[in-house]
């Protein structure tokens, strides 16, 4: 059976249009839903020299993410645009879609790092910690949103795909027109 991936054209839309009160408190979901399901993650991740690391997706502005390890609770949160926050001890930068593999565990994130999807700077032993430690787990970002829907969460799945569909003929549709326009 060929793994669903998340969808990567309605995240960008909500990321781009929701209010960053919105996309924290859904993050703070996801993240409290994921910690009660991999406990073993998040205890790992509490183990690591604490570190502050930043994740930017490049694709899915205005927004970052934080994440901080070495200390219980482990957080992962927005930072809002423009949010001023202390210097992260790395950073790592790349399409959401490359973030949430590396995530998944669905590329490696060395490869990712050499064929330059994804950009570190900062501490690398930060990184490769946590690389390894993510590593270890197997996790499914949609079907860690879905399970938020309980006995819904087909009827949601089918929702998510087809407003993904809808959203990247939306997004293509309009880049035709741009590229038309600038013809």
């Amino acid at each position: 059976m060929q793994k669903r991936l998340f969808p990567l054209t309605l995240a960008k839309m909500a990321l781009t249009a929701a209010p960053p009160s919105v996309v924290a408190r859904a993050t703070e979901i996801v993240v409290q839903r994921i910690h009660r399901r991999h406990p073993k993650l998040f205890a790992n991740l509490a183990k690591l020299s604490k570190a502050v690391v930043f994740f930017e997706p490049t694709d899915a502005a205005p927004y970052r993410f934080a994440l901080t390890l070495g200390q219980a609770p482990v957080r992962f949160f927005v930072l809002a645009p423009h949010e001023q926050q202390e210097q992260p001890d790395a950073t790592i930068s790349g399409s959401l879609q490359d973030l949430i593999a590396m995530l998944e565990g669905r590329e490696d994130g060395d490869t990712l790092f050499f064929s330059r999807a994804i950009q570190v700077v900062g501490d690398t032993s930060v990184i490769v910690g946590l690389r390894n430690t993510l590593d270890r787990e197997e996790m499914d970002l949609r079907d860690e949103i879905l399970s938020l829907f309980g006995p819904f969460a087909k009827p949601a799945e089918a929702f998510l795909s087809l407003a993904d569909t809808f959203g990247m003929r939306l997004y293509e549709r309009i880049k035709t027109i741009h590229e038309t326009s600038l013809s």
